[in-house]
């Protein structure tokens, strides 16, 4: 199973390399201002989502909308701020854990093969 993975992030999206040696399909996003819309066309396993993006919506207002739309048990969401303070803003609007964008790669690793060895999937 190929575990596919919704980026919303602005930096990201023009640097695909960063999470390239994934086995996972990514699709990427430069904001998080139609996250629903985005996640209903994708249909993700997981969603990783910055605080910080060139938008209307901020990542905490994206995830705070997802978590409305599909509860805690179906889609994990993990906030991937560089600014760890801004993560646990998400965590406390339904995050499912935070990491520190830059600062911890490997975890991405870990959390996406495990959701994805899991079955987490959407749908």
């Amino acid at each position: 199973m190929t575990c596919r993975v919704l980026v919303f992030d602005d930096e990201l999206v023009v640097h695909t390399d960063f999470l390239a040696h994934l086995d996972a399909d990514f699709v990427y996003r430069a904001n998080a201002d139609d996250a629903v819309a985005d996640v209903e066309a994708v249909r993700p396993d997981i969603v990783l989502m910055d605080f910080s993006m060139n938008a209307k919506r901020s990542g905490a207002d994206a995830v705070q909308i997802l978590r409305e739309h599909y509860g805690y048990d179906r889609l994990p969401i993990v906030a991937i701020s560089s600014d760890t303070r801004l993560n646990r803003k998400m965590c406390m609007v339904g995050a499912t854990v935070g990491i520190a964008k830059m600062a911890l790669p490997v975890a991405f690793d870990q959390i996406v093969v495990g959701v994805c060895r899991r079955g987490d999937a959407t749908g």
